[in-house]
């Protein structure tokens, strides 16, 4: 499954969107998902599986497994 996970400029962790595209539109409704330019977008595939994640800590370490070390 694609992700997009968000780190800030210290390498945190701030939030993850599915799929790569950060803009959609639908029914004439457009959304878009931005970050300040200081934060980094990791484009991955994840495990399918993530997405029934119910505990924020073990999605939270999954996610991170993800994100390359800087």
């Amino acid at each position: 499954m694609k992700m997009t996970i968000v780190t800030d400029s210290n390498g945190e962790l701030v939030g993850a969107v599915h799929g790569h595209t950060l803009t959609e539109k639908q029914g004439g409704v457009e959304a878009k998902v931005s970050f300040p330019s200081s934060h980094k977008l990791h484009k991955v595939e994840v495990e399918d599986d993530i997405a029934r994640i119910t505990d924020p800590d073990e999605f939270h370490k999954r996610l991170l497994k993800h994100v390359p070390k800087s």
